[in-house]
């Protein structure tokens, strides 16, 4: 299981690293085109907004699997290694509720909606896709996270503070 992890890991890595690159040419092509011919390609515009969607959720999937999105530790810094376990189980268990509702609703607008692009003709539904996988991956990724801190749980007191002072270190 953790080797399909890994491979789903390193295919959003180069996806997303593909979609800012093609985000990149198409703006830097249009701005070229238009300061020396003032005119663009229209066209562009609507795909970089597809592909600037679709970049930022796939962003939020690889921060959220590791752990790395932004967090104010004010009251968790004064918590024992126990304590911030049990936070964290609350936070995953709480955001997991939000990111479920939040697909729910993506998932209504998707299946409902009829709106396509003006220039390509592209379904606005093909934007909301990428909402409902970020937000429903998420959701999976904060049941493993809730598994391993439960998990984490079972260890001693000891333990906890060497890995808890091991993870300041790294930080």
């Amino acid at each position: 299981m953790q080797g399909f992890v890994k491979l789903c890991s390193e295919i959003n890595k180069y996806l997303s690293c593909a979609i800012l690159i093609t985000m990149v040419i198409f703006v830097a092509g249009n701005t070229f085109l238009r300061y020396f011919f003032s005119s663009g390609i229209i066209i562009t515009e609507e795909f970089v907004r597809y592909l600037f969607l679709w970049g930022v959720y796939l962003g939020v999937i690889s921060v959220w699997y590791t752990r790395g999105h932004i967090r104010v530790t004010t009251i968790v810094d004064r918590l024992t290694p126990r304590g911030k376990l049990y936070f964290d189980i609350v936070f995953e268990i709480v955001s997991m509720i939000v990111l479920l509702v939040m697909a729910y609703g993506c998932y209504q607008y998707f299946i409902d909606t009829t709106t396509v692009g003006q220039v390509t003709g592209i379904p606005y539904s093909f934007m909301i896709l990428a909402v409902l996988v970020g937000s429903f991956t998420c959701a999976v990724i904060s049941v493993g996270h809730i598994l391993q801190d439960v998990n984490m749980l079972k260890l001693d007191d000891e333990t906890l503070a060497k890995l808890d002072a091991e993870a300041n270190k790294q930080e």
